[in-house]
């Protein structure tokens, strides 16, 4: 059941669309040269979330609260640009060729409140968060073991921000969004430079239909173990824009909220 639901609750579609102001370049070192007009990373829908200390049950009331982590990471499975070829490296259930790939990391911390008793209905808030994306000439990237996910070179950072950031869930239905701020830039790999320059991602669930799901076993060497009612593995679906000098709407790899869904959905099945 808790497999069903995951594909069926969580299976995120965050889409771009957004044409942005002051492209950047990748300059990925391939047979390729630089990606012009480099605009955004669509990262597999075979990304997988971690979700832990979640402690919101049917038994709790109007205003109760619980603070949450969630940990993402997943590869790239297109990148936003005009080169027809770009030598990027899918890892399965993708072509598992090219000469380099891309990956993203991310940790965000939440606070989800009940908004009803027995918490059929949830809003949850943003309280902080860091991203960081990788780029690897030796792809190795495995999802199923969680593996090299790190290993590359950080070309871009950044933080995920309190602000207007705010999602909500009514019995495993939901959305919102949140935003966020570039903090580095590798420029030996990215130009012009993407530093202060903010990021919107917006979050619709169930959302698509799921595609092929592989749960790691690991997030940065850390196993994930069995699911439990309070912590859990769900499958992700993103995609990271950037802007550049003027900010517009763009969307970021990260589907913390999408849990919420999974959480109410899987907690008022066992009361």
């Amino acid at each position: 059941m808790k497999k069903k639901l995951i594909n069926l609750v969580i299976a995120t579609a965050l889409t771009g669309g957004v044409t942005i102001g002051h492209a950047a370049s990748y300059n990925t070192f391939s047979p390729d040269g630089v990606l012009q007009n480099f605009s955004g990373i669509d990262w597999h829908s075979n990304g997988g979330g971690w979700i832990q200390d979640f402690n919101l049950t049917g038994a709790n009331t109007t205003g109760d609260t619980d603070v949450f982590t969630l940990t993402y990471q997943a590869f790239a499975g297109v990148i936003s640009t005009t080169s027809p070829v770009n030598e990027l490296y899918v890892a399965s259930p993708g072509s598992a060729s090219g000469s380099y790939e891309a990956t993203i990391f991310s940790t965000i911390t939440q606070t989800a409140t009940c908004v009803n008793d027995g918490c059929s209905s949830i809003d949850i808030t943003l309280n902080s968060g860091t991203w960081d994306v990788f780029h690897d000439d030796s792809p190795d990237a495995n999802q199923a073991a969680g593996t090299g996910f790190l290993d590359g070179v950080n070309i871009l950072s950044g933080t995920w921000n309190t602000g207007d950031s705010s999602f909500s869930a009514t019995t495993g239905v939901g959305g919102g969004f949140l935003t966020g701020t570039v903090t580095d830039t590798n420029n030996t790999f990215v130009n012009p430079d993407l530093l202060g320059t903010t990021l919107q991602a917006s979050l619709i669930f169930p959302g698509q239909s799921s595609p092929t799901y592989t749960r790691p076993a690991a997030f940065n060497g850390a196993a994930t173990g069995a699911d439990s009612a309070t912590a859990f593995v769900i499958q992700t679906d993103t995609s990271q824009d950037f802007t550049q000098q003027v900010p517009e709407p763009s969307m970021m790899a990260l589907v913390g909220i999408g849990l919420l869904g999974f959480g109410l959905a899987s907690r008022r099945r066992r009361t």
